[in-house]
């Protein structure tokens, strides 16, 4: 494991744990252009776990945790939230080709983070919902 960073549930923390991500990662020889993507994904389930994911047990903050790691040519991310179940694998994708005033709203960002990873799976381990991605690192190469 690169990090593990846990960070309380709150909008203003998503920057300071993309930023602590960005750090490690670039310490690590990660390019620019794999970092730019991990703080979108970051962005992404931060924010909806945060907005969205319910409150299960009333408490009124979620935790936040991230687990990086490399494996072989794979950057390894695991993100841990104490939010309501909710499995991102199984949402529909959404509609891209109608009128955008007549889409419904939401469903880009779990699509936009499965077409950046290589692989996405979701586990439930009470009291947390696990989604372990991979993103390959040699992309220009994979291209």
């Amino acid at each position: 494991m690169l990090i593990r960073l846990i960070v309380p549930g709150e909008l203003a923390r998503v920057e300071d744990l993309n930023a602590s991500l960005e750090a490690v990662l670039k310490l690590h020889g990660i390019d620019a252009e794999l970092c730019a993507d991990v703080r979108l994904i970051v962005e992404e389930l931060a924010s909806n776990v945060i907005k969205y994911g319910g409150d299960p047990e009333g408490v009124p903050r979620h935790e936040l945790s991230v687990h990086i790691a490399i494996a072989g040519e794979l950057l390894r991310l695991e993100f841990r939230d104490t939010g309501a179940p909710f499995d991102p694998t199984q949402a529909p994708p959404p509609d891209l080709d109608g009128d955008i005033l007549e889409r419904d709203v939401g469903g880009l960002g779990v699509h936009l983070i499965r077409s950046l990873a290589e692989s996405v799976s979701y586990r439930r381990e009470e009291p947390y919902n696990l989604l372990d991605l991979s993103l390959r690192m040699n992309q220009k190469e994979s291209a």
